[in-house]
């Protein structure tokens, strides 16, 4: 196993002379279990150790080469730590062994206290090998109390604490290296940074030099010099902080060089100081997180608005903000909107500042793309990719059709049946988003937008989470698999197109637990000829498996209730209020085996005839004003004509004798 030592405190060489008794807890008598709990028990020596929120080490769950049992404490919001009785014979150097506890990510980080006063904090550390965490040179001498707190909100195992006697050479312990020393040409000094500084048997006080290009000070803010001295009392100095940063006046370039710690009789110790001056050059900053931009052509733009932020420093002109085609920006929300904005600096600096945008009013269907360009002098310009789409109006060619949540593993399959009510040249325009737990309408977030396909009427779509799952149970592939649909059996589905929602299945402000639509292991099929339905939910339009449904079997067929897969049947071609200006047609009824349409655009107009069962007995298609369609092949009945001219539809009743 590859360790990684953690030396929070530079080592201190021991000259000779030094006492190597020592004592260890191997906490093979803890007694914690998988539980996190309050506890104590006698470890080596007689010692008790008492814990607070820790539990096992969940055996070595992460291969970490624990040496079983060990203790893993919680986190710091729950103040979980380990405390030791009162040990004699006091402490000289301390180590632990730390280990991650489960996976989760984020760090994991230690403090050690002796007798209530901090001597050291671990390095953070994320990964699965072995941290030794070390803190030579405590030298405390006398009865201690040693505790190891966790200081992160991730779970942290320790184990085989080991200390040694204090030593009664003079030495000098130090905690920390400091990096990040930083400003900009013309703005120092740096901010500050610090370090402790500790001795024990000393002979005279502490002296801390600072090297060239730094400065030091036991005061933050303040007395700030090329060396300060620490007092020793009765051969001791307890954890002193010290303050570091790098002084002003400096070129542009990066500075590295060690602080020294020095007493008579003591072994020299070094800091790792640095930092670096950057030139002060103009610069922008950019922060952006931007939302599609979209809007029905019929209701009308501009579109919702976002937002971004810019700030600079050492600017010598203003911040040009300027939008792309058919996009506008402002300094201010509802109000202001421009092809472009200014925002003025202050002695060169410009604060973070929000900018506006919307994608403009009065645009033809279609998708808008573009980049928005942020510039000053003397600076790159940085760019902002904006995406929008003017939406024309929903045709409802779309309807959700059922909703199953399987019994396999995992709960799959699960995801939704949709049917295809009209020829859509282009599925992209359609999109779906789940409702969990009745948290209310996505409200225009479509999670999934299916691909750019053709699809014909007629057709059934099935969108799973889990392709092969889906294929073992129903026996046939899915059309599309996306994880959007990895509801539960109290979930809600919204179906969108040009980013309007045109059906909808379930409560989306209810949890479904309960409710008549729960189908949990089971399956909801809408009943023929009923929607699409907007944002309405209608329960009566739906039949339900109940509740394990589709439990007691292997697949669909011999499930309790076999999911009713691909039975929908759509309403029959109805009649709806024209919306093509000045649309006519004569004679009707038609006596002589033809009739006229017309409309006042010389638009194409795509003509189809159906009886009434849905069926469709004549395409045809012409330009111009008004054309003559020949219905001889068309037997005697009701019929329903439907016309598409420019995106627009109408349909009429047609008789012909």
């Amino acid at each position: 196993m590859k360790k990684n030592y953690i030396l929070t405190l530079l080592l201190t060489l021991f000259i000779s002379g030094l006492s190597f008794g020592q004592g260890t807890e191997d906490f093979k008598n803890s007694a914690a279990n998988s539980s996190y709990s309050d506890g104590s028990f006698n470890g080596d020596s007689g010692i008790t150790w008492s814990y607070i929120k820790s539990r096992n080490a969940n055996n070595d769950g992460n291969s970490s080469g624990i040496e079983l049992p060990a203790l893993m404490l919680q986190k710091v919001s729950v103040g979980s730590k380990i405390t030791s009785s009162t040990i004699s014979g006091g402490v000289g150097n301390f180590s632990v062994k730390l280990y991650k506890g489960f996976t989760g990510g984020g760090d994991r980080q230690v403090e050690l206290f002796v007798n209530g006063v901090s001597k050291g904090t671990s390095t953070a550390f994320n990964n699965y090998e072995e941290q030794v965490f070390s803190v030579p040179n405590i030298n405390i001498t006398g009865d201690i109390i040693i505790e190891i707190v966790n200081l992160t909100a991730k779970q942290v195992i320790i184990d085989d604490i080991t200390w040694t006697t204090p030593s009664s050479d003079p030495s000098i312990s130090i905690v920390g290296s400091i990096s990040s020393l930083d400003y900009y040409e013309n703005n120092g000094p740096s901010p500050e940074g610090t370090f402790t500084v500790s001795g024990s048997s000393l002979a005279a006080d502490i002296t801390i030099t600072a090297p060239a290009n730094f400065e030091v000070s036991l005061t933050t803010g303040s007395g700030f010099s090329n060396s300060v001295n620490i007092t020793q009392t009765a051969g001791s100095v307890d954890a002193t902080t010290v303050y570091t940063r790098l002084v002003s006046g400096l070129s542009p370039n990066t500075y590295t060089d060690n602080a020294t710690v020095t007493s008579a009789g003591a072994d020299n110790q070094t800091v790792s100081l640095s930092g670096t001056v950057t030139a002060a050059d103009p610069q922008i900053t950019v922060t952006a997180f931007l939302d599609d931009f979209n809007y029905v052509v019929s209701v009308g733009g501009p579109s919702s608005e976002d937002s971004f932020t810019v700030e600079g420093l050492f600017l010598t002109t203003d911040i040009v903000a300027t939008a792309p085609a058919n996009y506008e920006v402002s300094l201010a929300s509802g109000a202001g909107f421009g092809s472009s904005v200014n925002i003025t600096p202050s002695s060169g600096t410009i604060a973070s500042t929000t900018i506006f945008v919307r994608l403009s009013e009065s645009l033809s269907v279609g998708n808008y793309t573009g980049d928005i360009t942020i510039s000053s002098t003397g600076v790159a310009d940085e760019t902002i990719t904006v995406n929008g789409n003017a939406y024309g109006a929903p045709t409802n060619s779309l309807v959700i059709t059922g909703a199953y949540d399987g019994p396999l593993t995992g709960g799959t399959p699960k995801g939704i049946e949709l049917y295809v009510l009209e020829d859509i040249s282009n599925l992209s325009l359609y999109g779906v988003s789940s409702i969990t737990n009745g948290a209310g309408t996505s409200a225009g977030n479509v999670e999934y937008n299916f691909p750019a396909d053709a699809v014909t009427a007629g057709t059934y779509i099935y969108l799973a989470t889990d392709s092969d799952q889906f294929t073992v149970f129903f026996g046939l592939a899915p059309t599309y698999d996306n994880g959007v649909v990895g509801i539960n059996g109290d979930d809600s589905i919204e179906l969108y197109e040009n980013g309007q929602i045109i059906d909808t299945f379930g409560d989306v402000n209810k949890d479904g637990s309960g409710e008549t639509w729960d189908y949990l292991d089971g399956w909801a099929y809408r009943k023929s000829t009923t929607g699409p339905e907007g944002t309405t939910f209608t329960s009566a339009n739906w039949t339900y498996s109940g509740v394990g449904g589709l439990g007691g079997g292997i697949n669909n067929a011999t499930a309790n209730s076999p999911f009713p897969i691909g039975t929908y049947t759509a309403p029959t071609a109805s009649v709806k209020n024209n919306t093509i200006e000045g649309f006519a047609t004569y004679p009707n009824p038609v006596t002589n085996k033809e009739f006229t349409i017309s409309s006042r655009s010389i638009n194409v107009k795509e003509v189809a005839i159906f009886n009434v069962i849905g069926k469709k007995v004549l395409v045809t298609n012409f330009s111009g004003t008004n054309a003559t369609i020949d219905v001889s092949a068309i037997n005697a009945g009701i019929y329903i004509l439907k016309v598409m001219e420019a995106g627009k539809i109408a349909t009429k009743k047609l008789v012909i004798r």
